[in-house]
């Protein structure tokens, strides 16, 4: 999760509309799929605790900081981008607008038993979804083994177990290569401070839909420079889903979130949508009313999901 200022949500309603009406560890075991080279990457590097901050670390491809606080720990970036936020009491409670944004993804899909997230960073979903979700399972991609063992140590990571597969990949390889369905798949990883190029492209987009159930949807949590390059972006995920997709900015972030169903639970029906957004936000504790509101606010009714 990177951050940068604020992105108006205007823009971000007109591109939704356009679119849419033009195209109807050391600790804990981790699985590796990886080259033998990546596979020698397990433990962290270069580290050093100071009074400002909890622990710093320099791996194969992070410069992070933990910096702690009363109730949080959080992660940032070594250029001091905030990436990662948990609640160390409450570790299941979502700190970040972002990512309670993101879960809303689970308005329009059934309950999911096989999950797939694509960037862990510091567990803020595993925490969210092994509590509110503890028989399902959840497969967990990250190119970083040691920025695992880090979190596993620092930010109570949970240890893999019978549901909780770690794979250390790189992203773009498991996708290609993997052969597992989902319910869920949820992506959290960027390259710098933007989403990787290749996650945008149309072949990926594919790959992603025949990774799903019947039910299954998938999110993205994007950072994306150019208007130019998000339409088209958009526009190749409303054609592999066939038009079944929504996007909404997060307010005060530059992150723009956009979801995609291979077949959504709820047609254009409102109420149910309200329903069970009423229902989510009782049973996990977070406003999914705002969440559903800024959907209906940002996308077109009658251009698919809505």
């Amino acid at each position: 999760m990177r951050y940068a200022r604020i992105k108006t949500i205007t823009a971000l309603i007109e591109k939704c509309i356009a679119v849419a009406f033009n195209f109807t560890l050391h600790a804990c075991p981790v699985n590796f799929n990886v080259p033998l080279l990546k596979q020698a990457i397990v433990s962290p590097t270069h580290y050093m605790v100071d009074k400002t901050f909890h622990f710093k670390a320099n791996t194969r491809y992070n410069s992070i900081s933990i910096i702690s606080e009363t109730d949080f720990r959080t992660l940032r970036t070594g250029n001091n981008d905030l990436q990662s936020r948990i609640n160390w009491k409450h570790p299941e409670q979502l700190a970040l607008s972002n990512l309670i944004s993101l879960t809303g993804i689970l308005l329009f899909i059934p309950p999911p038993k096989h999950i797939c997230l694509l960037g862990v960073g510091a567990g803020c979903l595993i925490h969210f979804f092994r509590h509110h979700y503890p028989d399902h399972h959840i497969t967990a991609v990250e190119i970083d083994g040691e920025l695992l063992d880090i979190m596993h140590e620092h930010m109570a990571l949970p240890c893999a177990d019978d549901n909780l597969t770690y794979i250390v990949d790189d992203a773009a390889n498991y996708l290609e290569n993997n052969q597992q369905k989902f319910d869920l798949i949820l992506f959290d990883l960027f390259l710098g401070n933007k989403s990787p190029n290749w996650l945008l492209h149309e072949a990926f987009i594919k790959q992603v839909f025949l990774m799903l159930n019947k039910q299954g949807g998938v999110g993205y949590n994007l950072l994306i420079d150019s208007e130019a390059e998000f339409t088209r972006y958009y526009k190749n995920l409303r054609k592999v889903f066939q038009q079944q997709t929504l996007c909404l900015a997060v307010e005060d972030l530059d992150n723009t979130l956009a979801f995609a169903f291979r077949q959504p639970e709820h047609s254009e029906d409102m109420s149910k949508n309200l329903e069970k957004a009423m229902m989510l936000s009782n049973q996990f504790g977070v406003n999914y009313m705002e969440t559903l509101s800024e959907i209906y606010s940002t996308n077109p009714t009658g251009a698919g999901v809505i």
